[in-house]
């Protein structure tokens, strides 16, 4: 039997990249999620066992009315890659009038890179939980961050708040549902060159940064079909650590990246309270 893949931003760039390797990989089902009806019919006509549908991640409604229609159509899922994203436009910046109230400062984006992310990883765990137990044990869960999610981004603040935020969430729910046999990491590409990215932004970066999008798409890929995985710096994630993962990629390599250490003894008494594990 195939098994079940759901890919939100699935219509270019990265999303659709990682569609296209499940493609031909062969025995996967994928569904790719998009906001534009033309394009995404498209993009599913060019790959092999492909659905389009059209759904706004940061509305719940819609998503979840995608997910329950693919789920009563394969009756299991495997993979989930929370994938949808935008830039950061609005200038946090900006000078405003000297008298007055400020105008609202656009913040549309954290509907889509926050809240859809959990939108998504949320029914996510609530379809896997329902799938047969033929599927149990070996499904993922990965959500795109960025390297704005590992340091700060003066640039684009917001944005970066918000894969901050992702990283936050995948650390805080990965050890959890690891013992139910879900496995949740993120990944955070640097500077990747997609269809979202104008040329304004892309501007601000040597060209020898960016990183082509097949380097992200290995990587993604490594963390669904993969077991264990080991570093470009030789670091080896076994099967049982192959979670709660923030593995930054940029063109040279990739890198799991840990969290801040505990500073002492106070620290980790009240971490283990945040984490149930006292």
């Amino acid at each position: 039997m195939s098994r079940v893949a759901l890919i939100t931003g699935g219509t270019s760039g990265i999303g659709f990249s990682v569609a296209e390797a499940l493609s031909k990989s062969g025995n996967w089902q994928i569904n790719i999620i998009g906001n534009n009806e033309a394009k995404g019919q498209n993009a599913a006509a060019t790959l092999l066992n492909t659905s389009f549908y059209k759904a706004n991640v940061s509305e719940y409604e819609e998503l979840a009315i995608v997910f329950e229609t693919v789920f009563k159509k394969a009756e299991r899922l495997d993979f989930v890659f929370a994938n949808a994203g935008i830039p950061e436009y609005t200038d946090i910046f900006a000078n405003q009038p000297s008298s007055g109230v400020p105008p609202k400062p656009g913040l549309d984006l954290l509907g889509i890179n926050l809240n859809g992310s959990i939108y998504t990883s949320y029914l996510a765990v609530n379809y896997f939980r329902r799938s047969p137990e033929s599927a149990k044990g070996n499904q993922s869960l990965l959500l795109t961050a960025s390297i704005g999610g590992l340091y700060p981004c003066m640039l684009s603040p917001v944005y970066s708040s918000s894969k901050h935020a992702l990283i936050g969430f995948v650390r805080s729910i990965g050890d959890r549902l690891f013992k139910e046999g879900i496995r949740v990491n993120t990944i955070c590409p640097g500077v990747v060159k997609t269809p979202l990215l104008n040329d304004q932004l892309l501007s601000y970066f040597p060209a020898d940064v960016l990183i082509p999008i097949e380097a992200v798409t290995e990587v993604a890929m490594k963390t669904v079909l993969e077991d264990s995985i080991k570093d470009s710096r030789g670091v080896l994630v076994t099967a049982e650590e192959l979670h709660s993962q923030a593995i930054h990629i940029t063109g040279k390599g990739f890198y799991f990246i840990d969290q801040p250490p505990i500073n002492d003894e106070e620290a980790q008494t009240t971490w283990d309270c945040m984490m149930g594990w006292r």
